[in-house]
């Protein structure tokens, strides 16, 4: 039937058509049961309909319905039309996709649908229905219909889709057919019960069968019912797959008692043969059985005639049967009449064959079973034909028995024929499915990614089979995204996943719609710019350097960090505390700038590298006096110094003393060796030396070299880790107002130098004394330094005058 012809059939008497007369209450009946189907379709899309008048005029809800039905999109809808020129746009764009689908548009504009033409909006909405609801078919769907149900409820005498099932006997006996045992008392139920027969019989249908209500029991037992709302109830009960379908070929299968195998009720059906196996199963007789014509047209006549011959009248005529796009419900129904008949058992002098070819799967071997028959052996071979290539089937005879293998190499749609003397035994051909197999599929998880940055996620089916890869992400929030998958070759698909959200998302990897192994599996996702470094600040050398590394709310993740200071790393250590949260100490070695470098799982954070400004400590050096140990002149004396910080700054050491002094810090020991040389008077920088200073003069710089490593071994606390490379003495002075002084005056001080300032620091228990002596002006006289006779008293004179202070010891051997 054309569209425009059901145009006028959706309009007329019979259907209860769209113009309103007073008094009848079809039209809210039909609107209701038309807008409860529309919302069906658009479940799971957060749109509803609730007024056609009004809800339709924008066009989003109409694209939406039109998308949902065509599982395609259509292009694309303006979401937010703002006037009524996009509103055009949008339902123009809808009429143009169902147009395209087939549906032939009459009588119905853009215009029509955005200004709320209610009669014609439901004229569209029943075209919906015919061409995806019911079935697209050139044949009345009210005739195919009807053929079924009366066929599978004769005793109910069906003729319409109104007042025949207002009393809902019919549909508790329609339900019992479907699934025998739901409704074994049906032929016991009050017709003046309508109301509470429909409304069990409705419930019931939804909750064992999973029929929609679109509509309600109160209108299904309505005198004002219409046509087109009781059948587009009842088609759920007669689409492919539904409960009637199954139901319908349940008892197909027992009729053919093996004979023959069905899975549908359009193709298994074109070529004649089974059609003609029922034929013969219920009793009835074929003309050439079982040995059938090449011509599919022909076989299919034998086998009308045949059942025409049991009182079972074809529906459709042979040529419209052997059609590939014939309508299942005209040979549902024409199945269905032989229901009544009980199934004879056959007797045949042909081999038979046995198997289950429910799973058959790619590159795995399938097994069955020829039964020679009585034939011979040499007569019957097997063949297995795919969508491109004819797989080799190894047959092993074992007497009558022939145990038969085969492999097949590709998915798709196969067909198995077993022919003795060239013609397919009873039951053959078969047609099967070879399907992938999911377990050979092969792919690498992934562990994390990150919000932002495309991770590649590949699969690879080269060993399970052409098949269809889609994957699916699933973010903490529910919402699904589905991943671009594209072919690369030899099997292997690519699918990019560029996370959005933080937190643990759901990846589904589907193979023909089915998750293959270890799908779904969770991935985290982090974001490294959501990283936060806290309370980071300057320092000083030496002093260890606290900060903050907040993660909390970047996801699942380590945190690390780096620090460097002139191109050396510096140790820095990580602790991490509740929620994330981190706290980052390292200790500066030197003064200058610090870079830090923050990174979450080896990502580098937003804003790294982060710096720190160090600088020197203040603290003052100590130099501890060389204590009571005179020092001779031209003999070495040490006294030991701390820097109390590790810095470069010069070390300043001046003497005052009867002498010059050279003194220096030797690069391996940790004092300030002090060496006198003569009797001439040596003074400090008189800011450092307290006491009178009247004349002073330059002498020449010396150098001071520091080993840190040497305080560090000799035990001296407040060092640290480092080494002044060198220090000058550059303020020593001469004073030569003082005389005959046989003490040195030590004074030290350190120069610090910062990155804003520098000043001069005197060391702690700066100046102190140290003695100085020159023994070359110690003398002994006497006659006691002769040879003297034993036990013989010897006597000696030692002169220290002009030597210094301390004390004499003699030693004699």
């Amino acid at each position: 039937m054309s569209s425009d012809i059901i145009d006028m059939k959706a309009r007329s008497r019979e259907g209860r058509g769209l113009s309103q007369k007073a008094g009848e209450h079809w039209i809210e009946i039909q609107k209701n049961t038309f807008m409860n189907w529309v919302n069906l379709q658009l479940h799971g899309s957060g749109l509803a309909v609730s007024d056609f008048e009004t809800d339709f005029d924008d066009g989003v809800r109409l694209c939406a319905l039109v998308e949902a039905l065509t599982s395609r999109k259509i292009g694309r809808v303006i979401k937010k039309p703002l006037n009524q020129h996009q509103a055009l746009e949008n339902v123009t764009l809808a009429l143009r996709a169902i147009a395209e689908d087939g549906v032939r548009l009459v009588n119905i504009g853009s215009e029509d649908i955005v200004n709320g033409s209610l009669k014609l909006i439901l004229g569209l909405a029943w075209r919906l229905i015919l061409r995806y609801q019911i079935g697209k078919t050139k044949f009345p769907p009210k005739k195919l219909m009807l053929a079924w149900l009366q066929a599978v409820t004769p005793e109910c005498n069906i003729t319409n889709f109104t007042s025949d099932w207002n009393d809902g006997i019919a549909l508790h006996a329609l339900i019992e057919y479907c699934q025998p045992g739901l409704c074994p008392n049906w032929r016991q139920l009050s017709r003046s019960d309508r109301l509470e027969n429909c409304t069990d019989a409705i419930t019931l249908a939804n909750e064992k069968l999973g029929i929609p209500i679109v509509v309600r029991p109160e209108d299904f037992c309505s005198p004002h019912l219409d046509d087109l709302s009781g059948m587009t109830y009842l088609s759920y009960f007669m689409n492919v797959d539904s409960p009637g379908y199954f139901a319908t070929r349940r008892e197909i299968r027992a009729l053919l008692q093996g004979q023959a195998s069905i899975e549908n009720f359009t193709t298994d059906w074109n070529d004649g043969q089974l059609l003609c196996t029922l034929v013969k199963c219920v009793g009835g007789e074929v003309s050439g059985w079982p040995n059938m014509e090449p011509d599919r047209e022909r076989n299919l006549q034998n086998g009308i005639d045949g059942a025409r011959a049991l009182g079972i009248e074809p529906i459709f005529s042979a040529k419209e049967m052997a059609d590939p796009e014939v309508e299942h419900l005209g040979i549902m129904a024409y199945a269905a009449y032989f229901r009544t008949y009980k199934p004879v058992k056959i007797v045949q002098a042909k081999p038979t064959l046995n198997g289950n070819f429910d799973d058959v799967y790619v590159r795995q071997e399938k097994h069955f079973v020829v039964n020679a028959g009585g034939c011979s052996p040499s007569s019957i071979r097997a063949e297995v034909v795919g969508p491109t290539s004819t797989v080799p089937v190894d047959c092993r005879w074992d007497d009558d028995r022939c145990d038969c293998f085969f492999t097949p190499s590709e998915t798709g749609q196969h067909k198995l024929s077993v022919l003795c003397d060239e013609e397919n035994i009873p039951g053959c051909p078969v047609p099967f499915r070879v399907n992938s197999d999911r377990s050979k599929i092969a792919y690498q998880p992934l562990d994390r990614a990150v919000v932002g940055m495309n991770s590649e996620l590949k699969v690879d089916t080269s060993s399970a089979g052409q098949g269809e890869i889609r994957i699916e992400a699933t973010s903490p929030s529910g919402r699904v995204q589905t991943l671009p998958v594209m072919y690369h070759n030899e099997g292997v698909h690519a699918g990019n996943f560029v996370p959005n959200e933080v937190g643990e998302w759901t990846m589904n990897i589907l193979y023909d719609g089915e998750d293959v192994q270890g799908s779904p599996y969770p991935v985290q996702v982090f974001d490294p710019s959501l990283v936060r470094i806290t309370d980071l600040h300057g320092g000083k050398v030496g002093h260890g350097l606290s900060f903050g590394a907040d993660a909390s709310a970047a996801g699942e993740g380590e945190v690390t960090c780096e620090v460097t200071h002139e191109g050396e790393t510096v140790p820095c250590y990580l602790t991490r505390g509740a929620d994330n949260k981190y706290n980052v100490d390292f200790t500066p070695q030197g003064a200058g700038t610090y870079e830090i470098r923050a990174f979450m799982n080896s990502i580098e954070v937003k804003g790294s590298p982060f710096y720190s400004d160090i600088d020197v400590d203040s603290s003052p050096i100590d130099i501890m006096a060389v204590g009571s140990s005179p020092i001779d002149i031209g003999a070495v004396g040490s006294s030991p110094i701390d820097t109390g910080a590790v810095d470069s700054s010069p070390i300043d050491i001046g003497a005052v003393d009867s002498s010059p002094i050279d003194i220096s810090v030797a690069e391996s020991s940790p004092v300030a060796t002090i060496v006198a040389e003569s009797s001439s008077v040596v003074a400090a920088d008189p800011s450092l030396v307290s006491g009178g200073v009247d004349e002073l003069f330059n002498i020449d710089e010396r150098t001071a070299e520091y080993s840190q490593n040497a305080l560090s071994d000799a035990g001296y606390s407040h060092t640290a880790a480092g080494a002044v490379e060198s220090a000058a003495i550059d303020h020593v002075h001469a004073d030569s107002s003082v005389a005959n002084i046989d003490t040195a005056v030590i004074v030290g001080s350190k120069v610090v130098s910062s990155m804003d300032r520098s000043e001069t620091l005197v060391a702690g228990g700066s100046p102190y004394t140290v003695d100085i002596l020159d023994s070359s002006r110690v003398t002994v006289t006497g006659e006691g330094l002769s040879l003297i006779p034993v036990n013989t008293p010897a006597v000696f004179t030692i002169q220290a005058h002009g030597a210094g202070g301390g004390k004499v010891d003699v030693d004699i051997t």
